[in-house]
């Protein structure tokens, strides 16, 4: 009986906790003490003051504590230098919603986005990638075809001939001349074939030397798993990606490339911080209001959410509207990155 009654007085204490509202100073305060915590292994200490903190409400501006962070902080064994790299980029952006100053840019996350936006160059020498073969490997093995086929057809002539000479009468044998014609008539058979052999494997290897190798673009298979996080691909890439699925006819996928350029290309700005399990629009909460394609962003929001959630097809010109809005907010981020540069 007294431990249903401990549980129940935890359980009501726990709510008391949970419904109580905090100032965001107070909750910045509240997750550095679990960055402390968990930075000198002091894991049962964040345990418990991440399960206190799920589901207080911070006002000004009003919003609830990170749910998912907080989790991923009572799960939490032993040292995990992710978790608290993610509860320092949160600290910061709170602190620089207060001070009105952005927050750090992360200058690992914009190197790896600088190294997946390159261009990867296509290997010299039009081999399909994937199979290392020369030109001088490849005539080898054409040669070697050609060699086995025609043992294969003499094998076949031989056995030919030796049967039609075993339906000869055997009195023929002791006439040297028929035998000596028939012979003759299976060389000159023999020859023609070797003579059209010859002049079709000559025809191949001209028209293989003389035709041009077509350009081949090569991507990731349309549909990869990869399609639903926008850190898998580069800016470029993105772009690429979203031209190959258009072509393909999937409309509302490639509206979700390009807003998944508009994402990465923000990423690497130091613009927004990734966080795994933020809504878009949460991300937009975070734009500062001076920023001058910010109303822009929310307007391609509002479409993209529109066309992928509440849309079977998407139009061809609802492709072209989200994807000049997301060219000119790319652009637009870019000349501002060159100019702070």
């Amino acid at each position: 009986m007294r431990q249903w009654l401990a549980a129940l007085l935890l359980l009501v204490a726990a709510d008391a906790i949970a419904a109580r509202a905090l100032t965001l100073p107070q909750y910045i305060g509240e997750l550095q003490s679990i960055h402390a915590a968990l930075t000198t292994n002091q894991f049962a200490n964040a345990q418990i003051l991440a399960q206190q903190l799920r589901g207080a409400t911070i006002a000004q501006p009003r919003f609830d504590a990170d749910d998912a962070l907080l989790l991923d902080v009572i799960h939490t064994k032993s040292r995990n230098l992710p978790l608290e790299a993610r509860l320092a980029s949160t600290i910061a952006e709170l602190r620089s919603a207060i001070s009105g100053k952005p927050a750090a840019t992360d200058a690992k996350l914009l190197e790896r986005l600088a190294k997946e936006q390159e261009a990867v160059k296509l290997p010299a020498g039009g081999n399909v990638p994937g199979v290392a073969i020369s030109n001088e490997e490849w005539i080898e093995r054409l040669a070697d075809s050609i060699a086995k086929a025609w043992r294969w057809l003499w094998d076949k002539i031989e056995k030919i001939v030796d049967w039609i000479l075993d339906f000869l009468p055997n009195r023929h044998a002791d006439k040297p001349g028929a035998t000596s014609g028939l012979r003759w008539m299976v060389g000159a058979l023999v020859a023609l074939i070797v003579i059209v052999i010859a002049v079709l494997a000559f025809e191949v290897i001209r028209r293989s030397r003389a035709a041009k190798p077509e350009v081949i673009e090569t991507s990731e298979p349309l549909g990869s798993t990869r399609d639903e996080d926008p850190l898998s691909r580069g800016v470029n890439e993105w772009e690429r990606y979203a031209a190959q699925l258009a072509a393909a006819g999937r409309i509302r996928e490639a509206i979700r490339a390009w807003y998944h350029a508009v994402l990465v290309t923000l990423y690497a700005a130091g613009i927004l911080h990734f966080r795994k399990g933020r809504t878009n629009w949460e991300y937009i909460a975070a734009l500062a209001p001076s920023l001058p394609w910010r109303a822009e962003f929310i307007a391609l929001t509002r479409r993209f959410e529109r066309e992928w959630y509440g849309a079977d097809e998407s139009s061809h010109d609802a492709l072209d509207e989200c994807s000049d809005a997301a060219r000119r907010i790319i652009e637009s981020v870019r000349r501002t990155s060159r100019g702070a540069a």
